[in-house]
């Protein structure tokens, strides 16, 4: 693909950190910059090699950057791309990597700067940690990326950022930001609620027989709070849906067992079973 010459990250953390290394390991840009709140996740940043140089100041991050991307918690992306926008050169291209998207689109596009063209962008890699520490170079290498196209996205800035996100080895599908957000709640956001749920209810005195099992199910459930906070206010409605059909089934399955259907019972798990197998399938060599 063309290389950008100068791509500004805002907010270096596990993926922001993560798109640096791999933009300088496959040499997409002449330079990576990274714009930070604090001194010290700057000085992070730079010990891990993720940027070039990094900055306070978020005018002087983005000006003359070709490309520049918001890697913050996804409550955050509208007001900083707020402010990094009258500072971006026209024909720049503007992306994020939140995990909602409906509520991105809303509250970004109808700003939009003249010249300024968008498109969001939604990686789906990374892991419960978090901070530019765990960054790493080929963290999308086999991941899949949603982009989000609406009627108002320019279509050689989606090609672009397509091709980009293909230079640092992900899979790319494109869908509408409603698709998106049904989707990611079901594969994504609902897991992780439902971890939290298996925390939440277990009590103390059943903790320490919590083996590998419960462990490794529950592992989601210590990502960042923060994070997940603002996933849970943006993405409600989608998630709400997903509830209700965790739910409908949780109540089918109270009812085989009531009934002491075990044939029932038996024919749902190996159904299930399929459907894991299918998808180990699908994932292999793969990073989710």
């Amino acid at each position: 693909m063309k290389s950008f010459n100068k791509i500004a990250i805002i907010g270096v953390g596990l993926i922001g950190g993560s798109i640096g290394l791999a933009v300088k390991k496959r040499r997409l840009a002449k330079q990576v910059v990274g714009v930070f709140r604090r001194p010290s996740s700057l000085k992070k940043a730079l010990k891990a090699r993720a940027i070039d140089r990094g900055t306070l100041d978020t005018a002087e991050g983005v000006s003359g950057a070709d490309l520049v991307i918001i890697a913050t918690p996804v409550g955050l992306v509208p007001a900083m791309a707020k402010k990094a926008m009258p500072h971006m050169a026209k024909g720049a291209i503007l992306t994020d990597v939140g995990s909602v998207k409906g509520f991105v689109e809303r509250e970004v596009v109808g700003s939009v700067s003249q010249g300024i063209k968008f498109v969001g962008s939604h990686p789906m890699a990374g892991s419960e940690k978090s901070g530019v520490e765990f960054a790493e170079a080929d963290l999308f290498k086999g991941a899949l990326t949603i982009l989000t196209r609406t009627r108002r996205t320019d279509l050689a800035a989606l090609r672009r950022i397509e091709s980009f996100w293909k230079a640092l080895g992900s899979r790319v599908k494109i869908l509408s930001p409603e698709e998106h957000d049904a989707r990611v709640a079901l594969v994504s956001h609902l897991p992780h609620m439902v971890a939290q749920s298996l925390c939440l209810i277990l009590d103390e005195t059943s903790e320490p027989y919590a083996a590998s099992g419960f462990k490794d199910t529950t592992r989601i459930a210590a990502s960042d709070p923060a994070m997940w906070t603002d996933i849970a206010a943006t993405n409600a409605p989608a998630i709400e849906k997903a509830l209700d059909l965790l739910i409908r089934d949780l109540c089918w399955l109270k009812l085989l067992l009531s009934e002491g259907d075990v044939r029932s019972i038996g024919a749902r798990i190996n159904q299930a079973k399929r459907i894991r197998e299918r998808l180990e399938g699908g994932a292999k060599g793969r990073r989710a």
